[in-house]
């Protein structure tokens, strides 16, 4: 557009030029006649020798004078003589300029009230579901916390919130895609190339990163089947302690140690759950052989007893004695065993540890004897 207007208004900056050479030419005679003139003036003081009077300009100056406004009047006549006949160019050009400014501004404008218009209510459209359809999913994953809002349910609470955050972020994912490229139609815009280079740049991500969408599979499935979430405490290989992160991606747990490992979850094929719902505590103690076992066993049922009536809320059914389980060298085995909820187990079975020791010493049961 600049280029063209230039182009149009050419002749006019040609006669502007001219005007100011013009101009320079008139000053430049003027001060060639304030020269000629000064030359040709009468010496100071000079008189006629016949009045007796000044002398006045001699005709030098007069010629000088009559020549300059000569010059000059000729000047302006071939000015205006050649303006007269770039005037109609001039106004030819800035007409088609007008002419060709206009229909630009008049497409520009069909394009922005038609075409764009469609594509920017397309846009706040698209905007305006992306948004009802994250606070659709929101919402319903919220009336579901609800009900089960209980202290057995909670893991559910927590996998209900990861997939509430992840369908909301790819349900909008999609939404805005598919806006997009109906508004790029809508302006005028060829979609195919974008479509397909689409196409191509996804088959060449599902083959150079087929370990990454496994483990992005496999992270999905371990929070729709609720296989574990944060917060629980599990078992991976060799490896327990409690979920810090779960994404799509990896899990990453923090064992006893400190230790923060990330298993990604592709590479997951087996996993132990310590924190669904109960824990079965079983104990063994070792005593002497020549212990009355009969006596030792009713002992450690009358404590775990104790220990169940003092933390009723966390063991969650009576003792069970099992008796005695193995004779290893000259060693009795008695085993004890009982449910509890799974953050307490370790903490309930150092504390049996502990009471059972201090009854066997107080009662004369030896422990076992080292060979």
């Amino acid at each position: 557009m600049i280029l063209l207007l230039y182009s149009s208004l050419y002749p006019l900056a040609v006669v502007v030029g001219t005007f100011l050479v013009c101009c320079l030419l008139h000053w430049l005679i003027g001060r060639l006649q304030t020269r000629f003139a000064t030359q040709s003036a009468p010496q100071a003081g000079s008189e006629d020798a016949g009045t007796g009077k000044s002398l006045g300009p001699s005709f030098r100056q007069l010629y000088v004078e009559w020549g300059a406004r000569a010059l000059r009047t000729l000047l302006w006549l071939v000015f205006t003589v050649f303006s007269l006949q770039l005037v109609p160019t001039v106004q030819e050009d800035i007409l088609q300029a007008q002419q060709k400014f206009d229909g630009v501004l008049k497409r520009t404008l069909d394009w922005v009230l038609g075409s764009a218009l469609s594509a920017l209510i397309i846009l706040v459209v698209t905007v305006l579901v992306m948004r009802f359809v994250a606070a659709v999913i929101k919402t319903a994953f919220s009336f579901f916390e609800t009900k089960v809002a209980t202290s057995q349910n909670e893991y559910v609470q927590r996998r209900s919130q990861t997939l509430s955050s992840i369908i909301q972020g790819i349900a909008q994912v999609v939404i805005f895609f598919v806006g997009l490229m109906v508004a790029l139609q809508e302006a005028g815009l060829n979609i195919t190339p974008i479509l397909a280079s689409a196409g191509i740049v996804g088959l060449a991500i599902g083959f150079g990163a087929q370990s990454l969408i496994k483990d992005i599979f496999a992270g999905f499935m371990i929070l729709f089947e609720e296989q574990y979430s944060v917060g629980d405490t599990i078992k991976i290989g060799d490896v327990t302690g409690t979920v810090e992160s779960l994404t799509l991606r990896a899990t990453r747990v923090r064992g006893g140690d400190g230790a923060l490992t990330m298993f990604p979850n592709g590479s997951i094929t087996t996993v132990a759950n310590l924190s669904r719902e109960w824990l079965r505590v079983v104990l063994d103690f070792e005593v002497d052989y020549s212990a009355n076992v009969d006596q030792a066993m009713e002992l450690m049922r009358s404590i775990a007893q104790q220990l169940k009536d003092e933390y009723a809320n966390d063991i969650l059914e009576d003792p069970s004695m099992q008796g005695l389980d193995k004779v290893v060298n000259g060693n009795l085995t008695l085993r004890v065993s009982f449910k509890t909820l799974p953050a307490k187990q370790a903490e309930l079975a150092r504390e049996l540890r502990r009471r059972v020791k201090n009854a066997f010493d107080q009662a004369g049961i030896k422990g076992p004897v080292k060979i």
